[in-house]
């Protein structure tokens, strides 16, 4: 497995099936995982709400955004697994950033506005020519007027102070990060070895590229001093830089203004070692290089700290970088600097150089390219996760894809949520829009099934009474004022008790098989009943129903077992069923148990003054096969038979139907051998009688 994301391969699905078709051979072109991208959305999510303690929203890139606004963590629409862990660690470092850095004081007003106070503007401009220009009609172009132009002086300044900047800020966010969420340190350094570490850095922090006067070398060996390879010796005044930044207490920054003024010295430092530029040409902006002039800061090599350092105090150095700042940029494998430059760059490593570069600019300034997703994926996302789908490992110890092995489970689908926006979106064959044909016929079993749960409703209103039964003339209880007198008399049984007798709660979850098989007759019934039951159970208040379909779905070019909660009365209200159950069809196959075993934490106990029933409609025996799992016959019945006793052990009453369009009775023995003594097979048009002797069973729990 790549190290690339070793962080996650112990909790995170990655996609590793050989993807052939078993038949032609063909491979198979992988289609839109909207679940894999919204858990991947959520997961992510929550690593960043526990890292920073706030619920940061996190966000696909939808609008080009390439880094945070100081609110939101944007990551890219399309990870790849090998990219998962520098993702997950590129979305911490952003949600630290949102936590932890002022970003008002990066607006460009309280910027410039700092730059004004801490910089010689003046000084700036005469060294790099930024003066106002007009343009001379004589001359037939613009011409210098010697006025300084502040704008350009402050716009250069603010353009290297932001980039030093944002490397000190990110030391005192990694060090963050580090000492109060050791566990994630892995998707941090999956961050920086994708974006900051490479062979070529290495390579050319010990040869003599990046070793001029400029701005671009000193911003190369600034952002790479963390690096093990390292070389003070590679220009003027590293060795105080070092010591401004002072890595191994970079905890001493408390804030963002802290981490501004080491880097408004830093910025000074540079500056003081860059020589006045040459005269130059006059550029497109209009600004006219000035006079040679004398920067009174710059004191080139006299520094102490400038001059050429020995072996010894490298030695003493590198002792002490080990435990520097603790942060992830420590490159590779420490060796000892040397100022020598022996070693020499080809082209192509030169060129290969700049990319590294360009990628340690990207992390540096946030601008990591982050792939955009549409308007339609994300309205299919957001669906998802207002759905609370998810999927669990169902079926492990049943065979596998082939005769003879043992299956390690697959993932089950599992919808808390039915909603309009889910819907709308035709994610699924299951609940979709796409059969409009049938949606005509299907609201009219939903009718029926609200008719006739009205009817049965009023006979169940007697769960809302409560019988209280007066008892007197006990030993023990109230006093009865009544029988006060008699004490005189010496008679002691004065006291009355009074008992109330109330219907127990009741929760009845309604199981649906959504197989193809079930289509016609025995669909529109099973809908009607089911409504009926709900209907009713509305009408009272200690009396709750939940419906759930059991399906198969197609998610990223694999089949899936996958059970949808349609309705539950404790949080939806009824209309929700008049409105959305036209669009439930039946296009699955019956992965029974396996679904089974999914909603087991669903179902409510049958404990603590509460009666729970599991009711199942079926028309068939359990059957489905993927990639994982091969699930039928014998096995398949057995797991069946292993997930309805947990249910009896957790005290819930279990009643299973099997619903024949006719006489049935082939498979009789499978069916009691899954549901037990109680299974019962039924015709399509018992199911009418079948509710109301269900509510009559709710009328005397």
């Amino acid at each position: 497995m790549s190290k690339n994301y070793s962080n996650s391969s112990f909790w995170y699905d990655f996609d590793e099936d050989d993807n052939v078709d078993i038949i032609t051979g063909e491979e198979i072109k992988p289609g839109k995982d909207y679940h894999k991208m919204a858990a991947t959305l959520r997961a992510i999510s929550n690593f960043v709400r526990i890292v920073t303690g706030e619920n940061i929203p996190v966000k696909y890139n939808s609008k080009d955004e390439s880094f945070t606004d100081g609110k939101t963590v944007v990551i890219s629409s399309n990870i790849k697994d090998k990219d998962f862990d520098p993702t997950v660690g590129l979305a911490l470092h952003e949600g630290s950033h949102c936590l932890l850095t002022d970003f008002d004081l990066l607006k460009q007003d309280n910027f410039d506005e700092y730059i004004k106070s801490n910089f010689n503007i003046t000084e700036i401009a005469h060294k790099y020519g930024h003066y106002e220009s007009m343009w001379d009609d004589e001359k037939d172009q613009y011409v210098n007027t010697h006025t300084i132009n502040t704008r350009h002086a402050i716009n250069q300044v603010a353009s290297t102070l932001k980039q030093i900047l944002n490397y000190v800020e990110d030391r005192r966010i990694d060090n963050y990060i580090y000492k109060n969420a050791p566990g994630y340190q892995g998707y941090y350094e999956a961050l920086y070895n994708k974006y900051f570490h490479s062979n070529i850095i290495d390579k050319a922090l010990k040869s003599n590229e990046k070793t001029s006067l400029d701005l671009d070398s000193y911003m190369f060996r600034l952002i790479n001093l963390t690096n093990s390879n390292r070389n003070f010796n590679a220009l003027p005044d590293l060795m105080k830089i070092w010591k401004v930044l002072d890595l191994k207490n970079v905890n001493r920054l408390k804030n963002t203004s802290q981490a501004l003024d080491v880097a408004a010295e830093i910025y000074k430092i540079i500056e003081s070692n860059i020589p006045t530029p040459e005269k130059q040409e006059q550029d497109n902006g209009g600004d006219t290089s000035g006079e040679e002039s004398t920067n009174s800061s710059n004191t080139g090599g006299d520094s102490d700290s400038s001059k050429e350092l020995s072996q010894d105090d490298i030695d003493d150095i590198a002792k002490k970088i080990v435990e520097d700042d603790g942060s992830t940029a420590q490159g590779s494998t420490p060796q000892s600097a040397t100022g020598t430059k022996t070693i020499e760059l080809s082209d192509s490593q030169k060129r290969s150089l700049d990319k590294a570069i360009d990628k340690q600019k990207e992390l540096l300034n946030g601008t990591i390219k982050k792939s955009k997703v549409s308007k339609k994926d994300n309205n299919n996302i957001k669906a998802i996760q207002d759905s609370g789908s998810e999927t669990k490992i169902v079926g492990k110890g049943q065979q596998g894809k082939y005769w003879k092995t043992t299956s390690n489970g697959t993932n089950c689908l599992v919808v808390k949520s039915l909603t309009q926006s889910l819907v709308d979106s035709e994610i699924y064959n299951t609940i979709s829009r796409s059969y409009r044909w049938r949606t005509e016929e299907a609201q009219e079993s939903v009718n029926n099934g609200l008719r006739l749960g009205t009817q049965l409703g009023r006979k169940l209103q007697i769960r809302n009474d409560e019988k209280s039964l007066k008892y007197t003339r006990l030993n023990k209880g109230k006093i009865d004022r009544r029988l006060i007198s008699s004490l005189g008399y010496g008679y002691e049984s004065v006291f009355n008790q009074v008992f109330q007798e109330k219907f127990k709660p009741a929760i009845v979850h309604i199981s649906v098989d959504a197989s193809g098989s079930m289509s016609g007759e025995k669909w529109r019934n099973s809908q009607t009943a089911a409504v009926a039951i709900a209907k009713a159970a509305s009408m009272v208040q200690n009396l709750d129903v939940v419906i759930s379909y059991r399906s198969t779905e197609d998610i990223g070019n694999k089949m899936t077992p996958a059970i949808f909660i349609a309705y539950d009365s404790r949080k939806d209200k009824i209309t929700k069923i008049s409105k959305l159950f036209k669009y439930i069809s039946c296009p699955g196959t019956t992965p029974e148990g396996l679904c089974f075993e999914a909603i087991q934490k669903e179902i409510v106990d049958g404990s603590n003054g509460v009666d729970s029933y599991f009711i199942n409609f079926s028309d068939g025996e359990p059957y489905f096969e993927n990639k994982d799992i091969t699930y039928y016959g014998t096995e398949a019945y057995n797991h069946t038979r292993n997930q309805v006793e947990n249910m009896r052990s957790r005290g819930i009453k279990v009643l299973s139907y099997f619903i024949s369009g006719g006489y049935y009775r082939s498979n009789q023995d499978n069916f009691k051998l899954m549901y037990g003594k109680d299974a019962e097979f039924i015709n399509t048009k018992q199911l009418t009688p079948l509710a109301k002797s269900l509510n009559k069973m709710f009328a005397t729990i």
